[in-house]
């Protein structure tokens, strides 16, 4: 189905820093099914992203160029490059999909046989493993009273979590007066501290070293509706799957319940862990291209 002009309008948006011809080529590829243009899309999307101490020109790649010491491009810059790589081909690519994927053939091949439909390399199946409060205490630096997972399920990429409120929460004494009602900060910081659990448990064991659970920090939220109130006596549910896991960042998205009726939900929530500094710098640089792509007042 061709793209409609709000569709046409985000795609130009997300892709103004890259060179016109990946623009045109993008829409011929969603508009025209023109899937030879897949490969010189994504070399574009990537050249965006290029750091200025790259080696290497993007033009002068070869397939056995590696993408970090060759190119410069570190985690959380690949993890950019997927996500507008999503957004302009228009399908979504899984974190177990990129684990061994090191070198500008790599990128190729894969991209390859997402579009004719192969199967790419996936994680094995998933262990279940289950938490109580007592265990969750033992991995999460949030205690009580603090603490909003009573019990919680990892299951691969996806968790679930439950927090009972028994109404004797601080935030109840002046939330509000005379009508108890959950803080929307709260639910979200709750969603958050099973999304922290994954990190500390699930997420050590994909990464290269392990993470202190004074470590994890809340980075950023995009994309939150709050659908409903949650009062005393109410159980929140939590359902969370993880989008990415690119040191130091791990992405989510999220939904909260009350008896199966939708309390609130979160398109991406982004931890950080271990070197905090350079999320911070490229939060500055995010910002600083942001500011740039807004029209000077006239």
């Amino acid at each position: 189905m061709p793209l409609d002009e709000k569709q046409v309008a985000d795609l130009k948006q997300a892709l103004r820093r890259c060179r016109p011809e990946v623009f045109e080529a993008v829409l011929k590829f969603r508009n025209e099914n023109e899937v030879s243009l897949a490969p010189m899309i994504v070399k574009g999307i990537i050249e965006r992203y290029l750091p200025a101490e790259s080696k290497i020109s993007i033009a002068d790649t070869t397939p056995e160029t590696l993408l970090a010491e060759d190119l410069g491009i570190d985690s959380l810059t690949m993890l950019e490059i997927v996500l507008s790589i999503e957004e302009a081909l228009g399908f979504r690519i899984e974190d177990s999909e990129l684990r061994n994927i090191r070198t500008m053939g790599d990128v190729t091949t894969f991209i390859n046989k997402k579009i004719s439909g192969e199967p790419t390399e996936t994680a094995s199946s998933a262990v279940v493993k289950k938490y109580d409060r007592d265990k969750i205490a033992l991995i999460v630096p949030q205690q009580p009273p603090f603490l909003f997972i009573d019990e919680a399920t990892i299951e691969g990429d996806s968790l679930t979590a439950s927090y009972l409120l028994k109404g004797d929460e601080l935030f109840f004494d002046g939330h509000f007066k005379d009508n108890p009602v959950v803080p929307a900060a709260i639910v979200f910081e709750a969603l958050g501290q099973a999304c922290c659990l994954w990190v500390l448990d699930e997420g050590a064991k994909r990464l290269d070293h392990p993470v202190a659970s004074n470590e994890v920090v809340f980075a950023s939220l995009d994309g939150a509706s709050f659908h409903k109130r949650a009062k005393p006596g109410d159980r929140l549910d939590f359902e969370a799957k993880l989008l990415r896991l690119r040191a130091p960042v791990a992405l989510f998205e999220g939904v909260v319940k009350v008896n199966g009726a939708k309390v609130a939900k979160i398109n991406k929530l982004i931890l950080a862990f271990g070197d905090i500094e350079s999320l911070e710098k490229a939060a500055e640089a995010a910002d600083a291209e942001e500011a740039a792509a807004v029209p000077a007042a006239a």
